[in-house]
């Protein structure tokens, strides 16, 4: 079993999983998918973004892919709950089934449209930026959505509307950006400034607010969001190393 073409497969797969579920997502699908027809029309786009990233028709690959996406949506609409339990199970699963394919599957490359024409190390280099994109699509966007159902149950303790703002959404996909990018280019105590200049705007809402309900909430938002992209920031530089030198 070649080892390379597993990890060139899940790299590209990853990737295209990734796009698919959310900067190819509009909220208006994500709501709706336990509706067939909703449903069917982001499973085309999965699969669509499965064969472009992969550059050709892989069948074994593409319809799982398809089938499983639409069976494992199909189950998490209709029986599932909104919360962050429900959205991980959703994503690990998706991502077990782009492992397991992978495994099972693994793509042959030269076949390609995109990659065949490539020289080894232009190809590395591709599939290590594809690692770093999902890496900042699961730190900065799906992040997103992971912090806000983790502080869904405290907002609604300290009297906080359910969901943030969409300006505490902006601010939060920024920070989390700005520690992706630190992390990428190798300068941790940027994100420790980041962090430093954080806690002074957070303690001095606090003081502004004067609630201790609030006061938590803020607290606990700022840290996971931090520490959810400090994390997943870490691992896609890891991961893409494998095809990355240095």
């Amino acid at each position: 079993m070649d080892a390379g073409a597993i990890f060139q497969t899940f790299s590209v797969l990853l990737f295209a999983h990734l796009l698919a579920d959310f900067p190819l997502q509009p909220e208006r699908i994500a709501i709706n998918k336990g509706k067939i027809p909703v449903l069917s029309v982001h499973i085309a786009i999965v699969t669509g973004a499965a064969l472009a990233a992969l550059g050709y028709f892989a069948p074994a690959i593409i319809i799982t892919i398809a089938a499983t996406h639409f069976t494992i949506d199909l189950f998490k609409s209709r029986k599932g709950t909104f919360n962050l339990a429900w959205f991980l199970a959703d994503q690990g699963a998706h991502i077990g089934v782009v492992a397991a394919v992978s495994l099972l599957w693994p793509a042959d490359l030269s076949h390609s449209l995109i990659y065949r024409h490539l020289a080894p190390d232009q190809l590395a280099a591709v599939l290590g930026v594809m690692m770093l994109g999902s890496g900042f699509i699961i730190a900065v966007l799906a992040g997103t959505y992971a912090i806000e159902l983790f502080l869904k149950p405290f907002g609604n303790a300290a009297g906080v509307a359910p969901g943030l703002p969409k300006g505490a959404r902006a601010i939060g996909q920024l920070e989390r950006l700005m520690i992706f990018v630190f992390t990428v280019i190798g300068a941790p105590a940027a994100n420790g400034l980041l962090i430093i200049a954080k806690a002074i705007l957070v303690f001095g809402d606090i003081r502004a607010q004067g609630q201790r309900k609030y006061t938590e909430y803020a607290v606990i938002g700022a840290l996971a969001s931090f520490a959810w992209a400090i994390g997943i920031s870490q691992l896609a530089v890891w991961a893409s190393r494998y095809f990355l030198p240095g």
